[in-house]
């Protein structure tokens, strides 16, 4: 009886200070993304009613950084506090072992190992897809931004449109427009038009340009042939502009199964990176356990300095790995177990040295 109320109130003192610290480090995050994208939108690199949503979808990619050390510290947390207030000391006085300590840490860890797993493997790339594409649509309506009076303006490849002033009802007036026709002669087409509209098609492929009132000629440039027609209403359809972002091509956003099947020493970095820091929330879990454990007379925060140092060296021991598999510096088997294995061996080394401190 003794036992399971003590594994309750530990395990509601974990979960309680993990969701905590979860929630604070959630939110100055938050605010970190959302001023980031707040700044490009001002630059005009994205449009005012994407933030939201890409605030939100950065927040959904960082989760995976989150979870590991908002556990490790809420453990720390929780069982510092009942080591300090000597409520371990009470309970393992009425022959309560210490493994209920580990049992109910156990329970947590395996919630958030689940967790982690999810986002780095299902969630993370889901949302990682969805940045890249509303950037892209951001950069692909920047390159095809509206068009200015008295300026010959190309909005797509091999289209180019001049129009003298813009009517009331958002109409272009006086409407030049010359683009090239398909086909293996050199051959354009010159629109004068007394107003025009244009839209994105519904696909976001092309632009519907439609003209009214005015004259096509269609020809050569050179020859004698050219076909002049008048016309009281025209559609001209113009492919939009592709747009990618810089740098090599993202590879946070590909599903596992894309990232097997392409093999490369990017995509398989990407894979071991995913699967290295779920993996990062059991080995964690189990030394705050450790790590947790005050000496008599220490403060209840006197081991979170070493839980901060753990983290520290275990994600960059992650990210360095990662670099080395992605540039094809290590072999593709070796993968990121091997940084599992020094992570424990610097936590051994931390436990030795934080007992004696």
């Amino acid at each position: 009886m003794t036992r399971g109320i003590f594994f309750r109130h530990v395990l509601r003192e974990i979960t309680v200070s993990t969701l905590v610290v979860a929630l604070v480090l959630l939110v100055v995050l938050a605010t970190y993304q959302l001023s980031f994208v707040l700044g490009r939108a001002a630059d005009g690199q994205v449009p005012g009613a994407m933030v939201p949503e890409l605030a939100l979808l950065s927040l959904r990619t960082s989760l995976t950084v989150i979870l590991p050390f908002a556990l490790l510290l809420g453990i720390v947390l929780a069982l510092g506090r009942l080591y300090h207030d000597n409520e371990i000391a009470a309970a393992l006085a009425c022959g309560v072992p210490a493994s209920v300590l580990f049992a109910a840490a156990g329970v947590a860890i395996v919630v958030t190992t689940v967790l982690a797993g999810w986002t780095a493997l299902s969630d993370g790339p889901r949302a990682a897809r969805r940045v890249v594409e509303l950037r892209t649509t951001a950069l692909r309506n920047i390159a095809s931004r509206q068009l200015l009076p008295g300026t010959f303006t190309s909005p797509a490849p091999g289209l180019t449109i001049y129009f003298g002033s813009n009517a009331a009802d958002g109409s272009l007036q006086d409407v030049f427009v010359q683009r090239d026709l398909p086909g293996a002669a050199a051959r354009m087409q010159v629109v004068l038009a007394r107003s025009a509209r244009y839209q994105l098609a519904p696909d976001g492929a092309a632009w519907m340009i439609e003209l009214a009132d005015g004259r096509s000629y269609e020809g050569a440039v050179g020859a004698a042939d050219w076909r002049i027609t008048t016309f009281a209403r025209q559609v001209l359809k113009a492919p939009v502009p592709r747009a990618s972002l810089r740098g090599p091509p993202r590879v946070d956003g590909l599903t596992n199964r894309e990232l097997l099947a392409a093999g490369g020493p990017r995509q398989l970095a990407e894979l071991h990176w995913r699967i290295g820091w779920v993996i990062q929330v059991l080995v964690l879990g189990l030394a705050a356990v450790a790590l947790a454990r005050l000496a008599p007379r220490q403060g209840r925060h006197a081991r979170l300095p070493w839980a901060v140092l753990l983290f520290g060296i275990y994600a960059g021991l992650l990210t360095a790995g990662r670099t080395m598999l992605a540039r094809g510096e290590l072999p593709a088997a070796a993968g990121l177990w091997w940084t599992h294995a020094l992570a424990i061996a610097v936590i051994l080394v931390l436990l030795r040295v934080s007992r004696r401190a």
